[in-house]
């Protein structure tokens, strides 16, 4: 069926006036795509360590901090909320204003482990209340034995610790803290009779082991260092996936006879929920740029971490993988707090 001349230039005409109305509407709207973007940060930014000062929490988060201050020209100001295991000061950031103006430096104990542990649970939700940005760094816990622990490697000390079920002991910074619940997964994984013996923190636990109060610990790499080349403390296996730079000799629990064993104290960048995709995106980027800067990787290598970067998505998925780990190893172990 032919067309009409008047009806083909009717058409053309309104077709020509609709892509211009597209265009004008389309031009009208252009300035406030990704307006976050554009403004953010318009004002000081607040960094929320849920920890007092001096500890890898608040030292990654300064460092990290200042390099991000740089390359998006505000300030971002590291406010140190402690309290409960750092349960205050991420409550503080999950009840946030959601404009991207109050972040959480988080970690492991207070996002992955207080909210699956019994009784008393945590006031926030990890998953609901809070929007990860990134992984930053991860440290490993380095497994040691006192020098009397007739065990060079893991096989050895597994060998030991199953011929005298119950008799050895291992030491951890207190009930619930990640040295204790590193150590609750090496009984569960290796099918270990061991008796935990808390302390009121590291420093004090790495006393008794090395007078030989107790047998085995799993420890930082800045606290037990110093003793492992003294020959004070024997480093058996260390409980990340990849062996670490500052001890490449020590070889992973996963190499080593249990495989699958992974437990890492991390920290993180996260906002409230629902801050908007586009300031997510900013923050993702200056964080991950911060992790170039030689200052930056210097604080992380002296704690003896290493970086850990992934998307916003990944970082979701790692919680929930966490989260879930940490509750079925919790309610096998009988763990409750005190």
């Amino acid at each position: 069926m032919s067309i009409k001349s008047k009806d083909y230039i009717y058409t053309s005409r309104w077709l020509l006036v609709s892509a211009s109305i597209t265009v004008l509407v389309s031009a009208a709207l252009l300035p406030s795509i990704n307006v976050h973007a554009q403004t953010y940060p318009r004002r000081p930014v607040t960094i929320v360590v849920p920890f007092p000062p001096g500890a890898a929490t608040d030292s990654f988060a300064r460092a990290a901090g200042k390099r991000m201050s740089e390359l998006l020209g505000q300030q971002f100001i590291i406010d140190n909320r402690s309290g409960a295991s750092g349960r205050i000061g991420t409550d503080f950031v999950a009840r946030a204003a959601a404009d991207g103006y109050t972040l959480l430096w988080g970690s492991s104990g207070p996002l992955v482990i207080s909210p699956v542990w019994g009784e008393g649970k945590s006031p926030y939700d990890t998953l609901r209340d809070f929007t990860p940005v990134s992984v930053f760094a991860k440290i490993p816990f380095i497994l040691v034995v006192h020098p009397s622990v007739p065990a060079t490697h893991l096989k050895q000390l597994l060998t030991v610790v199953r011929a005298q079920p119950g008799k050895l002991t291992y030491a951890s910074s207190g009930i619930g803290g990640t040295s204790h619940l590193a150590g609750e997964l090496f009984k569960s994984m290796g099918k270990l009779d061991l008796l935990h013996v808390p302390y009121k923190g590291t420093s004090l636990f790495a006393t008794e082991l090395i007078a030989g109060q107790v047998d085995i610990a799993f420890a930082g790499p800045t606290t037990t260092l110093p003793h492992l080349k003294t020959g004070r403390m024997r480093g058996i296996a260390i409980t990340s996936t990849v062996r670490s730079e500052l001890v490449p000799n020590i070889p992973t629990l996963n190499e080593s006879g249990l495989p699958g064993y992974e437990f890492t104290q991390w920290y993180a960048l996260l906002t409230p929920a629902k801050v908007p995709g586009d300031i997510v995106s900013i923050l993702h980027g200056a964080l991950l740029k911060s992790m170039e800067d030689p200052d930056v990787k210097k604080h992380v290598q002296i704690e003896g971490g290493a970086f850990a970067p992934g998307t916003p998505a990944q970082f979701a998925a790692f919680l929930r993988l966490e989260l879930d780990k940490n509750a079925k190893m919790i309610q096998s172990a009988g763990l409750k707090r005190d």
